[in-house]
């Protein structure tokens, strides 16, 4: 039998989602003021999260509600 350890890096989890975070703000054109009335989440720690700082599973959640809704609103607007 063999045993297989999977380990976990978080700093490497952190940098994924700064990036993502960034890159889907930016391209939605939201500032990081939006977001963070959008989320909840203040904007200091937004601009933390950006910078690569680490995260929570409720934050990610709350930032990807608000930029999924922003995207959603944005795409339905431009429908009409």
């Amino acid at each position: 039998m063999s045993t297989i350890i999977i380990t976990v890096d978080s700093e490497e989890l952190d940098r994924l989602v700064a990036s993502t975070v960034r890159a889907m703000r930016r391209s939605l054109d939201v500032t990081v003021v939006d977001l963070a009335k959008a989320s909840g989440i203040p904007r200091p720690r937004i601009e933390a999260i950006e910078a690569g700082g680490a995260t929570t599973r409720a934050e990610r959640h709350d930032i990807t509600a608000a930029l999924s809704w922003h995207r959603r609103a944005r795409t339905t607007s431009a429908r009409f």
